[in-house]
């Protein structure tokens, strides 16, 4: 009896300490945290993304298969040489994270690198990369047996080359260092830091572009340089091709094409704007800063104080790290928002984004029974109103229409204000990245 008490005794004060901890603390500021980032009010009226009418414009078909779909919805676009020139190295950014329903669809994807390659004297390439972030680089959706269409990602090039189509070719973004801690990993498996293109393949981390978040922490804004395999020209993500030791000013296309699904009681939804996680490297700082700098995805992550890991014990601890994991410890994670909008802004953002919607998780990126098949594919050039748009129109209907959704929408929900979707495309926005306002969207559907 006398133990239970002091247990309890112990709870109460680990609560309430917690909260004056949560109110009066923040890491690296020394007092109330603002929720703008410098310079968010200053006057602007063209958001990046946006159209030189000052809307978002956003297109969508529906209801065929992912080919069809994208047929429709190039041609409602005006064409796919709208986006693509005859002469351009084009990425494509799929997410090769996860498999199922969270990866991207690749029929859609194939439709829209056949649309490139075939359209008439097209004598540029177009490259597949992606950053998954883990130890072994050709994995998860490279190579998956849970493929979301026909192909894995590796297949889908494999498909390419039986067709004589050479110029369409892969590149795995690799780290740094690695990310986990197992023994055994090859450090020449991994990346290199460089200053540029004259330096070869690599990560630049470069001092100018860093991101600080309201809470004091900084992030370096990382992006790779990378060779060809086709053409065996070097690309930098920012600032183009080097060739014969110059910029030799050949169009670079970035195309940010991935799906929309539930991604957890943190962060809510996953679509457009996280899927930039995939092109920075996440080594460029320690996910607690131990070396000066976080990376983007733990920006806004905070470890509870030590005298709380001290004092209350270890079993009484694991009942209560649901109600921390949601209100102090990932409480800020919307920051990497902003850090995401401010590596659009300052290093490079998406020439056009396409969302996937054909199969989309409601509950889960990768439990199928948490999925739904919405057989849609929408696109912008802005990628906080497309994802804010395919998550109320799309995925919160999805939701709304399963008995077992009900525990997901408010977390789908972009309108919900207190979400964390909504604070983390909000994050986004203020670094003057796309539109939020529905009154500035203009949607075309096509049949």
């Amino acid at each position: 009896m006398i133990s239970s008490r002091r247990n309890i005794i112990k709870i109460i004060i680990a609560v309430l300490a917690m909260a004056l901890f949560r109110k009066f603390y923040s890491p690296g500021s020394s007092g109330k945290v603002s929720s703008h980032h410098p310079g968010s009010n200053q006057p602007d009226p063209a958001y990046a993304g946006s159209g030189p009418d000052g809307f978002s414009h956003i297109y969508y078909a529906q209801g065929k298969s992912p080919e069809l779909n994208m047929q429709i919805l190039l041609a409602s676009m005006g064409g796919i040489e709208k986006f693509i020139g005859a002469d351009d190295i084009v990425i494509v950014k799929p997410n090769a994270q996860w498999w199922n329903q969270g990866t991207t669809n690749t029929n859609a994807l194939k439709a829209f690198i056949g649309a490139i390659v075939h359209q008439p004297g097209f004598r540029g390439e177009v490259i597949v990369a992606e950053n998954h972030q883990y130890d072994e680089p050709n994995s998860r959706g490279w190579t998956t047996e849970l493929r979301n269409g026909d192909f894995n990602l590796n297949e889908l090039i494999g498909y390419f080359k039986e067709q004589g189509v050479l110029n369409v070719t892969k590149y795995h973004w690799r780290p740094v260092k690695p990310l986990s801690r197992k023994s055994g990993l090859n450090l020449k498996d991994f990346s290199r830091i460089v200053e540029g293109p004259w330096q070869g393949d690599g990560y630049v981390y470069d001092p100018k572009l860093i991101y600080t978040s309201p809470l004091g922490r900084r992030c370096m804004l990382t992006y790779p340089i990378f060779t060809s395999s086709f053409s065996e020209k070097v690309i930098d993500f920012k600032n183009g091709v080097w060739e014969n030791g110059a910029y030799s000013g050949q169009p670079v296309k970035f195309i940010n094409f991935t799906g929309i699904n539930h991604h957890g009681s943190y962060c809510g939804v996953t679509a457009s704007v996280k899927n930039y996680m995939g092109v920075v490297d996440m080594s460029c700082g320690s996910p607690r800063g131990n070396e000066g700098f976080f990376n983007v995805h733990h920006l806004g992550v905070r470890d509870l104080p030590r005298s709380y890991t001290r004092i209350i014990p270890r079993h009484i601890q694991g009942k209560l790290e649901p109600f921390w994991e949601k209100n102090y410890t990932h409480s800020y994670f919307h920051h990497t928002g902003g850090c995401l909008g401010a590596f659009m802004r300052m290093v490079r953002m998406a020439d056009l984004n396409i969302i996937a919607v054909h199969w989309a998780g409601y509950g889960s990126r990768t439990d199928t029974s948490l999925s739904g098949y919405p057989e849609a594919i929408v696109a912008s050039t802005d990628p906080v109103a497309l994802d804010y748009w395919a998550a109320r129109e799309i995925l919160l209907p999805l939701t709304n229409s399963r008995r077992d959704g009900i525990k997901f929408a408010r977390l789908n929900d972009p309108d919900y204000l207190a979400g964390p979707f909504r604070k983390f495309l909000q994050a986004c926005h203020e670094e003057k990245i796309g539109n939020l306002d529905s009154g500035k969207i203009r949607v075309h559907h096509s049949s």
